[in-house]
């Protein structure tokens, strides 16, 4: 079936002649329709194969649009000239008639003769959706996930401890539960999980701190050019920003993923871009060019799948890997915005790992989980973080042992919500939760098993038998929002801030690592040779060469959160026995170049590097945030 839709000011027209003898008699008058959505159709040969499917495909797509332009009536038009298949007469007939009768419930439709020479008048509006054209298949459409409404599609909940023991949850009387009796930190972060899931008490309180640090330290701010929820952000913030990135793609190669890149614009016609926009329902950007909508990318999927549906392999390539850094665009509602927590334009890098059977499936599940594990413990902060996991329960059943096999294996108590049947493309999904510094939890990373959308997107592999099966996939979100991971970095450091710490990067991931203090104009060609010395050995080290008392130097140092200063004069020139002083304890101790080197080597070594993001000298760096 192929239609036109016009939306418009009028349609008229006027039976004049039959073409067909076994027409119906019409009378040869006018009949004009006002603010109508006309629909010009011509069924197809092709359409005899199922009728009824055409029908309700084709009232569905006018129906979308009939919706979207907020017509007052619709007009089924039969026009054979968009085709050059056209079916029999009678099929069209009867296909034209059913659309009507389906599309009249509520509505006004009406229908021009079929088989009837016509004269017509038609105006046209003119705005971007006026002018559309479909071409209806008579195939039924596979299933998309229906739209999830939060919480309500979970019926049975379960806590798991570090030996892969299961306690009901009753969501009422959750706080009753022996697993509590369990002494630990990690147990606690577990209680503080399982109550913002269950009951809702505990949540965001005021301002998270991550919003006061991102500024303070000149790393991202918001953005008033911009729509809300989209950030700007600085040269300290962006070498974070590539350090974690560069550290993603190290776990992605060691893994053995290859990297891609897709557009970041999609059309709204592809019907596998339609499909995954069923799953994430008003939370996307759009726009028109010419007659064609268009969506900016919700999630890597719109890319990665119609991307992998063309790459060819068979069980000797299983697993197939393949990761990506996708820029993503999500409308979430205004009041959910918080800061880097939640946005609406973020970075999300994202590995699929496609499968054969379930054997290998639990494998490369696993590996990932351990893959994520050990990223929580790089780059967020060790220990301060939980497991969450959403299963369906039939899934559960045949594969119990497995599951709290593995959590045991991982060492981390989880929370289980139960799914009744499948309410999304997963049938297993854990989350990586950071539990922050106001009792929020972020989601930082996710693994999924998906057994729908390898045979839903035609994403198949060449079997021994010579058939095509399609796989089963792995989504690996190693960081779900590059945003998001600095949130929950900055508030882990405000946790330390409560607890009398001094708040503090993760020495990798600080924008300077060591801050040469001069004791005076003097010493600055010194510091300038011994920072050479330092980048050589790929750490970052910059010099406060402002007037200013060294006090002063030493204070501002510990504003910026700089992880060693040392303090240069005559005498370190001379010895070259520096006075380290860590912002960790504030203790100052001698040592050498190589003893200072080793000591951060030591913490930074299996991870990326990057050069200052900023000139070596203080004085000539700008100032970002007044």
């Amino acid at each position: 079936m192929k239609i036109l839709l016009l939306h418009s000011d009028f349609m008229e027209w006027e039976p004049k002649k039959k073409a067909l003898k076994s027409a119906k008699d019409e009378k040869k008058e006018p009949v004009k329709v006002n603010e109508a959505l006309v629909v010009f159709t011509s069924v197809e040969k092709g359409d005899e194969k199922n009728p009824q499917q055409v029908i309700e495909n084709t009232s569905q797509e006018i129906l979308n649009v009939f919706n979207e332009v907020k017509a007052k009536s619709i007009v089924i038009y039969p026009y054979v000239h968009l085709s050059t298949e056209p079916s029999s007469p009678d099929t069209a007939l009867r296909i034209l008639e059913g659309i009507a009768k389906s599309l009249k419930k509520g509505r006004k439709v009406y229908s021009a003769p079929f088989g009837w020479y016509k004269a017509f008048n038609i105006r046209v509006k003119g705005h971007p959706l006026s002018e559309l054209s479909r071409t209806i298949s008579a195939e039924k459409p596979k299933k998309v996930a229906k739209e999830r409404k939060e919480g309500t599609e979970f019926h049975r909940f379960l806590a798991i401890d570090k030996d892969g023991n299961e306690y009901p949850l009753d969501p009422k009387k959750w706080d009753k539960s022996p697993i509590w009796k369990k002494k630990g930190e990690d147990y606690e972060r577990l209680r503080q999980f399982v109550r913002n899931e269950l009951d809702k008490s505990s949540g965001e309180r005021g301002k998270p701190r991550h919003i006061e640090f991102m500024r303070k330290l000149e790393l991202v701010d918001y953005c008033p050019e911009s729509d809300v929820g989209h950030f700007k952000w600085f040269p300290k913030g962006i070498l974070i920003k590539d350090l974690i990135l560069a550290f993603q793609e190290n776990i992605a190669r060691n893994y053995g993923a290859f990297k891609i890149q897709n557009p970041l614009i999609y059309k709204t016609s592809n019907k596998s871009v339609r499909t995954l926009i069923g799953e994430f329902q008003e939370k996307d950007y759009r726009f028109r060019e010419g007659n064609e909508e268009l969506v900016l990318r919700f999630a890597s999927d719109p890319g990665a799948f119609p991307y992998m549906q063309k790459v060819q392999f068979s069980h000797r390539n299983l697993p197939v890997k393949e990761y990506e850094e996708a820029i993503c665009f999500r409308k979430e509602q205004s009041g959910e915005l918080s800061g880097l927590r939640r946005v609406r334009n973020f970075i999300m890098t994202d590995l699929h790992s496609f499968c054969g059977d379930m054997k290998q499936t639990k494998e490369e599940y696993a590996k990932l989980c351990f893959i994520c594990q050990d990223l929580m413990n790089n780059i967020i902060s060790k220990g301060r973080w939980v497991m969450g996991w959403e299963i369906v329960e039939d899934f559960y059943r045949k594969h119990r042992d497995w599951v709290r096999t593995l959590i045991k294996d991982l060492g981390v108590p989880s929370f289980i919500k139960m799914m009744p049947e499948r309410s999304h493309y997963y049938s297993l999904k854990n989350e990586y939760q950071s539990i922050e510094a106001d009792g929020a939890n972020s989601q930082i990373s996710t693994v999924q098993l998906d057994v729908v959308n390898g045979e839903r997107f035609n994403i198949t592999y060449k079997g021994k038998d010579n058939k095509d099966h399609p796989c089963i996939i792995i989504h690996c979100s190693t960081f779900g929002s590059v945003e998001r991971t600095l949130c929950s970095i900055l508030e882990n450091a405000a946790i330390d801030e409560k607890e009398g710490k001094n708040p503090m990067l993760p020495l990798w991931l600080s924008p300077t690592q060591i801050r040469l203090l001069p004791m005076n104009d003097s010493m600055v060609e010194y510091c300038e040779s011994l920072a050479e010395r330092f980048s050589h050995e790929e750490i970052r080290v910059d010099i406060d060469d402002r007037v200013e008392s060294i006090s002063k130097k030493v204070r501002d140092a510990e504003m910026e959160w700089i992880p060693f200063s040392i303090v240069i004069g005559e005498k370190e020139k001379t010895s070259e026995e520096f006075p380290l002083r860590p912002r960790k304890d504030g203790k100052v101790r001698k040592a050498f170049f190589d003893e200072i080197v080793r000591e951060i080597k030591s913490q930074t070594d299996s991870l990326p590097y990057k050069p200052l993001p900023l000139d070596r000298l203080v004085t000539k760096r700008p100032i970002f945030f007044g």
